[in-house]
């Protein structure tokens, strides 16, 4: 299974690469598109310095590897461009993890065989978008999780893989559950 990571953050793809890289039959690609918030060279820069500095830092060689194997690949343009779409294609990638903050386009999500994963922090269909989890707890509903390949609306996607409860009875703060529903995307051992 080829899988490619999409993400603006090299630190952010690279924690959703340790969480799935080992696992048998996997390659894995993170694939990074400039921030829409910075200039293409600024957000790359920025990249490769979150790459030197996770490298050093831990003194894991890792990262490098990517870099320099081609697992990790720096996109010139948006996702949805041509030529990444394009650059996208030849990598032949069966699935794409979400990890970047942007809506996919129809040329995006068809460039992978099966499509694109999303991880969301809110059960599925009822609760989309943003400040899911508030209006989870405001309507006295169940928190949880809901893993689905997306389409080009914002949490339409149609194929479900898993939605589950998840007890956040234990955290402090909404904030607290939130990070914690968040970082169930690379940590996913007992979801509920």
């Amino acid at each position: 299974m080829r899988t490619g990571i999409l993400a603006h953050s090299f630190s952010s793809g690279f924690a959703i690469y340790k969480a799935v890289a080992d696992m048998p039959g996997q390659e894995v690609f993170i694939i990074v598109s400039p921030s829409p918030h910075r200039s293409a060279l600024t957000s790359h820069l920025a990249n490769l310095a979150r790459l030197v500095l996770i490298s050093l830092k831990g003194l894991d060689l890792n990262p490098l590897r990517l870099f320099v194997n081609g697992k990790l690949i720096f996109l010139a343009g948006r996702f949805h461009d041509q030529a990444s779409v394009d650059t996208l294609k030849k990598l032949r990638l069966d699935v794409g993890l979400h990890k970047a903050g942007v809506i996919y386009r129809d040329v995006t999500i068809n460039a992978f065989r099966l499509g694109i994963l999303n991880h969301h922090i809110g059960i599925l269909p009822a609760y989309r978008g943003r400040s899911v989890l508030e209006w989870s707890i405001l309507q006295g509903d169940a928190v949880g999780i809901t893993v689905f390949f997306i389409d080009t609306g914002i949490d339409t996607g149609a194929r479900i893989l898993i939605s589950e409860e998840v007890d956040v009875s234990g955290c402090k703060s909404v904030s607290e559950a939130k990070e914690y529903l968040f970082n169930l995307d690379h940590y996913c051992p007992n979801v509920s």
